[in-house]
Order: structure tokens, then C-alpha cells, then sequence
């Protein structure tokens, strides 16, 4: 074997190519960490689907707070964002009964990632309901739970009730005539608590 000498070349890399091609490497691991983490964070993963909600809540509860009551309207990824499932269900009273009406209404989401937002409940901007107009009362529920009422002239009341608990967010609208405020809130917290027993 012939080897030929090449003038000035020591046959491997000087130290000061060792510290460039070294320094170069770093940075191209450091960029392509910082990209992947940014993917990461942006990324939208969608949960698992939660239970069907009518089936958490017992019979006797809907019957008793919804008098006169028609079928349960069960919707599987009802109004779902990337980044979340949910289900919900619904039911009313189809006549009057005793001069009481109402609707009940119960939504059931399971958050995933989406926007560099986790999928804890809690952290998610806007999952619990805070409307600027109108205030709100905190429940002990969950992991954080409020409400807000939506009182109407012709004595209905109407309560909007958001808990978290973990990765879930229990969203129940309860709209009864003849109820007081007192009555409506228990009502909404029965409901919630009924559905966080669950999960």
C-alpha cells in the first residue's frame, strides 16, 4: 500500500476543527431539541372520548328535576374543539306539570393538548364559565367549580354551572319556573356531583 503525504496535513482534524465541528454539532442538537419541544407545545392531541353522560346521571335525578320529563337527548361530540371530546345530554319537561316546567341540560368534556395548553382542566383558558356582566359564586366541587345565574322576568331561573375535576370539565345549563335561586343551585350541584362521582 502506497501512502502519499499531503503537505501541512497531519492525517486527523487540528483542535481548533475539533472545538468548530464540536460547537456546530451543539447547536444543531440544541436547535432541533427547541424545534421538536415547540412542536410539542403546538401540537393539538385529541383525548380519549368521555362516558356518555346521560348514563352517570340516575334516572331518579332527571325525573326529579325535570317533572313531566320526554326521552334523554344523548349527542356524542356535540360542539367538541380540537383538543377536546365531549358528550351531552338533555332533557324537558313536555307538559306542565303541577305548574312546573324545566330543562336540563349536561355537557361532559375531556381535555387533551392543544395550543401549548395541557390537558388539566384548571389551566385551560375559558373552561370555566366567568361572565364579566353578570357575577359568579364558586362551588366546592372538583377541582374548582362556579356558577352564574340568568334570571328572566316571568320567574325562570336559569343557572350555569362549570366544574373541573382532573381532565374533565362538567358544564350543566338548568332552566326551572316556580324555583327559587337556593333551589336551582342545589339542583346544578346535584347534577354535577352525580357525573364527578363517575370519573
Amino acid at each position: 500500500m502506497v501512502t502519499l503525504a499531503v503537505p501541512g496535513h497531519t492525517g486527523g482534524m487540528s483542535s481548533r476543527g475539533w472545538v468548530r465541528f464540536t460547537v456546530l454539532t451543539l447547536c444543531v442538537l440544541v436547535a432541533v431539541e427547541v424545534g421538536l419541544w415547540r412542536a410539542w407545545e403546538g401540537a393539538t392531541v385529541d383525548p380519549p372520548s368521555p362516558r356518555p353522560v346521560c348514563q352517570l346521571i340516575r334516572t331518579e335525578v332527571f325525573n326529579l328535576l325535570v317533572p313531566g320529563r320526554g326521552p334523554l337527548q344523548a349527542e356524542g361530540e356535540e360542539g367538541s374543539r380540537p383538543g377536546s371530546r365531549s358528550n351531552t345530554c338533555a332533557a324537558e319537561s313536555t307538559s306542565t306539570v303541577i305548574g312546573s316546567r324545566a330543562s336540563l341540560w349536561v355537557a361532559l368534556v375531556r381535555f387533551g393538548r392543544r395550543d401549548g395548553q395541557g390537558p388539566r382542566c384548571i389551566q385551560r383558558d375559558g373552561s370555566l364559565l366567568m361572565p364579566t356582566n353578570r357575577p359568579s359564586y364558586r362551588v366546592a366541587l372538583g377541582d374548582r367549580a362556579v356558577y352564574f345565574m340568568e334570571n328572566s322576568p316571568d320567574t325562570k331561573r336559569v343557572i350555569h354551572l362549570t366544574a373541573c375535576l382532573g381532565t374533565y370539565l362538567v358544564y350543566v345549563i338548568y332552566e326551572a319556573v316556580g324555583a327559587t335561586d337556593a333551589s336551582i343551585v342545589e339542583a346544578a350541584t346535584v347534577v354535577a356531583q352525580e357525573v364527578l362521582s363517575w370519573l
